[in-house]
């Protein structure tokens, strides 16, 4: 005998197991935007991340010093704080910065003042001419930086930790940056960043 239709049990069956397929479909769609959302942020962060570090070399190729005039010298100075290194440079570049082009004074230096709203790897510009200055935040993670200067002068070419001077660049300046213990920085800024100088001795 020929059975037209559904029985409710069938149907039942039926609904229910749509339900999971439905249910699973909408955990996977679910699931693809969480990892969406985590790729696009780790691609966010590691795009700032080359962009620091290009600004970083960017200032840092254009370094000079004003030989002809009375001005700003060029300030590597080595520091300690509480184990980490807490170095410092000035310098005056020729390479474009916030405030804009001409010869302005770059600060590099962790700021850890909790006064201020910088934390971290900071810059300090200054236009030493008309005494105007600006401070960005580079990378708020940052705890350390250390910097060192590579001179031909010395016979064996090694780095030396600190250089000041109003006449020499020094060869070249590699400077590496470090984060608090089970903090990470992003892998662009982990490397050592290096700028050699026309020039340098």
């Amino acid at each position: 005998m020929s059975r037209r239709g559904m029985t409710l049990l069938e149907l039942v069956v039926g609904l229910t197991v749509t339900g999971i397929v439905l249910s699973a479909g909408v955990g996977a769609v679910a699931m693809l935007g969480d990892r969406r959302a985590a790729v696009s942020e780790g691609l966010g962060r590691e795009a700032r991340a080359a962009a620091v570090r290009r600004s970083i070399a960017g200032w840092l190729a254009g370094a000079r010093l004003l030989v002809d005039e009375p001005g700003p010298s060029f300030r590597g100075l080595d520091g300690v704080n509480d184990g980490t290194s807490d170095d410092e440079l000035s310098f005056v570049t020729t390479a474009r910065t916030p405030l804009g082009d001409g010869d302005m004074v770059v600060r590099f230096y962790v700021d850890r003042d909790s006064i201020t709203p910088e934390h971290g790897l900071t810059a300090e510009f200054l236009d030493w001419r008309r005494q105007v200055s600006r401070r960005l935040e580079l990378e708020p993670r940052v705890t350390g930086l250390d910097l060192r200067y590579r001179t031909g002068i010395v016979a064996t070419g090694g780095w030396l930790p600190s250089w000041i001077s109003t006449t020499l660049l020094p060869a070249s300046v590699e400077m590496r940056l470090t984060s608090a213990p089970g903090d990470t920085l992003p892998p662009l800024l982990t490397m050592p960043i290096l700028a050699q100088f026309r020039g340098g001795r």
